[in-house]
């Protein structure tokens, strides 16, 4: 017997990048269901032009509140997430094809996606993105973590389905700083109760090892010029959080 999928993308003003992320999700999905945050483009005509099966309309609070409510809509008990401007690869199709064409009666079970991020039109391999598993496949009764920024299920990182997920985030340094500095206030308040008084460690020692980690320790400078700036701009979104972090302190 065979298992059917509900594909789940959140969507807010998507319409440069949606096209093939839904042309993608369309040839594996049971059911595709976008999840709109009001956008003011043409998201929702292009998630309908492209297969979306149903379109729900929310307010957005975070990611894990969307993602939780999401799967409570859920026209089928196991559901796949997608972002918006990510793509399954050919071999990942097959893969979920073969999972469908199975059986899955045990809820407990999930299945990680491996991502390759696309960044300055390189593909990284290397500046700490060369391991990202992401789980995105498991029965919907699962919850995301509480959190405003990098929502999780929290289990063990399991073994990849074979294929890939290419995560285009990556439009202009302009549209990545914008949205590293939303990021930055977001995690800001996650990270309100779990952080004292904010000084230099903070502001200059933190950023300067986070820059470290990636370009050095994580192999960035052989993703050459996009590893660098990479690099530096998870050292500034370090700093950017905790310049966020005192703002909320102040307000």
């Amino acid at each position: 017997m065979s298992t059917p999928l509900s594909i789940i993308i959140l969507t807010y003003n998507e319409a440069d990048v949606l096209a093939p992320t839904m042309q993608a999700a369309a040839t594996v999905a049971n059911e595709l269901m976008v999840v709109d945050s009001f956008s003011e483009d043409n998201t929702v005509s292009i998630a309908k032009e492209h297969g979306a099966t149903r379109i729900e309309k929310r307010a957005f609070k975070n990611w894990a509140d969307q993602r939780n409510w999401a799967m409570e809509q859920s026209l089928h008990p196991w559901v796949l997430f997608i972002d918006a401007d990510e793509v399954l690869d050919k071999q990942l199709i097959s893969s979920l094809h073969q999972w469908k064409s199975e059986k899955h009666i045990d809820e407990e079970n999930y299945w990680g996606l491996r991502r390759i991020h696309f960044f300055m039109d390189h593909a990284m391999r290397f500046s700490g993105l060369q391991s990202d598993v992401v789980v995105r496949l498991f029965h919907r009764t699962r919850r995301y973590s509480d959190c405003e920024v990098h929502e999780k299920i929290n289990v063990p990182k399991p073994h990849p389905l074979p294929g890939k997920l290419h995560h285009y985030t990556y439009k202009n340094w302009e549209q990545w700083k914008k949205k590293q500095r939303a990021y930055a206030r977001r995690s800001a308040i996650d990270h309100q109760a779990k952080t004292g008084t904010i000084g230099v460690f903070h502001t200059a020692v933190k950023p300067a090892f986070r820059f470290f980690k990636h370009f050095v320790l994580r192999l960035g400078f052989l993703d050459g010029r996009a590893g660098f700036w990479y690099s530096i701009s998870m050292a500034q979104s370090v700093y950017w959080r905790y310049v966020e972090l005192k703002k909320l302190r102040l307000s």
